[in-house]
């Protein structure tokens, strides 16, 4: 029985030998775990503070969107303006351009007429008067008076028509655009 009981002893030791060698090896990997959850917890702090700058980020770029949107939009409302301004002005212009064409059209025809009224006052077959050679005044002299009287009358038809500009101008908006002040100086100018 002695040899049973030594038996049993050194069967014993040798499981509690066993036994102890896992539960060194259990307090090892649990150690691990602990280093390994400590980490875990860092990790998922830096990611939840990550997730917190991007949150912020995307919002100050939202707003940052808004602003730049709204600014756009007030500067394309301020570029539709201005172009319908500046189609305003391009028509006006078209307008008083048509106007002074058919002005100096109809002044050129006016200076065409007499020339041809005395041309066709004079007969083809006639020959200058020996008289008008020796006259003190040149033969341009009788031709230059027409030629004046003209020029005063376009020149009231440019004033007339700066006249009627600056009544449309005044009639169309109370306040003018520097483009509509810069074009009536310019008309003022030429009349």
């Amino acid at each position: 029985m002695e040899m049973l009981s030594l038996l049993l002893d050194v069967s014993l030791i040798g499981l509690l030998l066993v036994g102890i060698r896992y539960a060194v090896k259990l307090s090892r990997q649990l150690g691990e775990m602990r280093q390994a959850r400590a980490e875990m917890e860092r990790f998922v702090f830096d990611f939840s503070a990550a997730i917190n700058r991007a949150e912020t980020g995307v919002r100050n770029l939202k707003n940052t969107a808004r602003s730049s949107g709204d600014d756009l939009e007030q500067l394309i409302e301020k570029g539709q303006m201005l172009r319908d301004e500046l189609t305003f002005l391009t028509e006006s212009a078209d307008q008083v351009a048509n106007r002074l064409s058919s002005a100096a059209t109809t002044a050129t025809r006016g200076s065409d007429k007499p020339a041809q009224q005395v041309s066709a006052a004079k007969p083809a077959s006639a020959a200058p008067r020996p008289a008008m050679a020796a006259s003190p005044k040149p033969a341009v002299a009788p031709t230059a008076q027409p030629l004046k009287d003209k020029a005063t009358v376009a020149l009231e038809k440019q004033k007339a028509l700066l006249e009627e500009v600056k009544n449309i101008a005044a009639g169309t908006a109370q306040t003018k655009s520097a483009a509509e002040r810069d074009l009536l100086r310019v008309l003022e100018k030429l009349g």
